[in-house]
């Protein structure tokens, strides 16, 4: 059975929110026998602006990384500006044998990791041999 988590052709509209320019983040994905584990890069997004989502076989990751504007010192002028505020979002179709209730989700140090377990039937498994 293949298990590979793959990039979608067929977002899902009504959770990709258009706000700011849009880019699609860095991600890793590893396999384990009991899990998938996906690595987003999202620097500059915080836990408030992260959003994961599984609907209809797709798992969405957004995420806003916002202008640092606010935090400069007051009467500093911009001399050049290059970190905006912008979106990042990937879709990927979510291979059948992944327990989405178990999905979990963790952002530390701008790497949102997302641990998509595998259901019992498609861990591997030691079969006892019974002697006759």
């Amino acid at each position: 059975m293949n298990t590979a988590i793959r990039p979608s052709t067929n977002p899902s509209p009504e959770r990709v929110e258009q706000r700011a320019p849009t880019v699609q983040p860095f991600v890793d994905v590893y396999e384990s026998p009991n899990e998938l584990l996906l690595w987003a890069d999202v620097p500059g997004a915080t836990r408030e602006g992260v959003q994961v989502h599984v609907d209809k076989g797709q798992l969405t990751l957004t995420a806003r990384r916002a202008d640092v504007a606010g935090e400069v010192a007051a009467g500093a002028r911009a001399v050049q500006t290059e970190a905006r505020t912008y979106d990042y979002c990937r879709v990927f179709s979510v291979p059948a044998g992944i327990d989405a209730s178990k999905i979990e989700a963790e952002l530390s140090s701008g790497v949102l990791k997302v641990r998509l377990p595998k259901s019992e039937a498609l861990r591997p498994r030691r079969i006892e041999v019974k002697a006759s």
